[in-house]
């Protein structure tokens, strides 16, 4: 029974934890409230890892292991029981470590665990929902839009094509998509802005204007040698770094020009 000046929470069932001596714990008891947020806190190397890791989840798995077949389990590590008097009142747990939960960057806690799915239905059912669908609030999804022609088919002999257009909206971001890291290229590695090539502006091992690279560079006519390359506009700039592989002839010589 509740008194009045007890919280309703508190009167919850615990997970008692007596005698605990994993690792570096020394005979460690505590009693810790379920459906409550505990957090543990501690200076590095004084047992927080060893008590909630080590000892309360590593139990936990090791009873789920317990339900399954002995065929099973023969696929199975074995885990050994921790080092500790009592634990009682153990449910499943969810371990979610420091380590990286899978070799796709886009794992989440929400997607191992399926609760990215709840949340997104309880925030488009419970909220006032202003960008669209479910999938508005998933980073998995991206954002599509097409337009066309469509077939509407009424009937034998009444296929009437019409115009259409659609959009669906997804909550990936368009650069990063969805992996919340954006890898790209170190333009200054490669040249210095502030030089021309024939000032030696390319700092790329092997690329030198002594060689067949100047000779290619300062025939090809797609960007003036003499000009820094931060004065270079869009297309200069673009036909330095990413021009496709094109046919020039330089002092009567076949050559291929090709973007650094």
């Amino acid at each position: 029974m509740t008194s009045f000046n007890q919280h309703p929470a508190d009167s919850h069932d615990l997970i008692r934890v007596q005698g605990a001596r994993e690792n570096n714990l020394k005979d460690v008891s505590v009693a810790i409230p379920k459906r409550r947020l505990t957090v543990f806190t501690g200076v590095s190397g004084s047992g927080k890892s060893s008590l909630v890791f080590g000892t309360i989840a590593a139990e936990s798995q090791r009873l789920i292991n317990e339900t399954y077949s002995a065929f099973v389990q023969g696929f199975m590590p074995t885990l050994a029981r921790p080092e500790v008097d009592l634990l009682d009142g153990l449910t499943t747990a969810i371990i979610v470590d420091q380590e990286r939960m899978g070799a796709n960057a886009r794992s989440t806690v929400g997607t191992a665990t399926d609760a990215n799915a709840m949340l997104r239905i309880i925030f488009s059912r419970l909220g006032q929902p202003h960008i669209g669908s479910p999938n508005a609030y998933s980073f998995n999804i991206p954002s599509v839009k097409a337009s066309g022609a469509i077939t509407i088919d009424r009937g034998v002999g009444k296929a009437k094509a019409e115009k259409a257009t659609f959009s669906h909206l997804g909550g990936m971001c368009p650069r990063c998509e969805g992996m919340g890291a954006v890898t790209d290229f170190d333009l200054s590695a490669l040249y210095d802005d502030r030089l021309s090539l024939n000032e030696a502006a390319l700092t790329i091992p092997g690329y030198s204007m002594d060689g067949w690279y100047g000779r290619i560079f300062r025939g090809c006519g797609f960007f003036d040698p003499d000009k820094p390359i931060g004065a270079y506009t869009k297309k200069e700039l673009h036909d330095l770094l990413q021009k496709e592989p094109t046919k020039i002839k330089i002092d009567g010589i076949n050559l291929t020009y090709e973007g650094l």
